[in-house]
């Protein structure tokens, strides 16, 4: 068995709910998010930002990844930027010493789940990290609705469920918004990785491997998956 299926109980205590020989859908690469257009309004650009826009003849300049904080003076929000690239900038109205820069991104956030000004809110750009990119009146099209990103199931193969797991196998709509964690072993049988998982349970049905064993579709696999890039570094261990 290479993988635990394992729970806190009430009193914060791991309890093992299973065990299982292989996992399909653990090793994920996550879809991109969909691609925007945002226009940073009134924006004294700084690093790399101010680098971009200062290039003559360039009608695109990548910025990378990177964060935009919002906040006033009783909250903040972070919106992640992915893949950003400067595609236009001008004078702003706002201010002619300042400009209006078009930027398109993949867009994830906000980091809080919702953010609602109370106060017209200050807004900043980061990249490469923590390097400050510039500051800004506005960006229109930040706080546009975007939806959330498809679960992605897990298949948990060859598992020998514990009492607990049969028991959520038989009421698995009590579950549905609970969690659980996937704990892999390394070849001794030691703790090497841990991932959180959805106990949303879709489907359970004889294993393929045979025996008393069982596979079990989970809805969700959980975010932040490791790569495929890792497979073989991971069975190495």
């Amino acid at each position: 068995m290479k993988y635990l299926l394992a729970r806190e109980d009430e009193e914060g205590e791991d309890q093992l709910w299973g065990r299982c020989a292989g996992v399909e859908g653990l090793f994920v690469e996550p879809a991109p998010p969909p691609r925007e257009v945002l226009i940073f309004r009134g924006c004294a650009p700084s690093g790399p930002l101010r680098e971009a826009v200062a290039r003559p003849g360039e009608a695109t300049d990548l910025l990378g990844d990177g964060w935009i904080a919002a906040s006033d003076d009783t909250q903040a929000g972070w919106w992640e930027l992915v893949d950003a690239v400067v595609l236009a900038h001008h004078p702003s109205a706002f201010d002619p010493s300042l400009l209006d820069v078009v930027v398109g991104a993949g867009v994830k956030g906000p980091s809080s789940g919702g953010f609602k000004a109370t106060a017209p809110p200050r807004f900043e750009l980061f990249t490469g990290g923590d390097a400050s990119a510039g500051r800004c009146l506005a960006v229109d099209g930040l706080f546009a609705s975007r939806p959330a990103p498809a679960k992605i199931p897990m298949e948990l193969i060859g598992c020998e469920p514990t009492e607990r797991l049969l028991a959520a196998l038989r009421r698995p709509r009590r579950w549905e918004r609970d969690g659980a964690e996937l704990w892999a072993l390394d070849r001794t049988g030691r703790v090497m990785a841990r991932q959180d998982v959805g106990l949303d349970i879709h489907g359970a049905r004889p294993s393929v491997l045979g025996g008393a064993l069982v596979d079990i579709t989970l809805a969700d696999g959980g975010d932040n998956r490791p790569s495929p890039a890792v497979r073989p570094v991971w069975e190495s261990w």
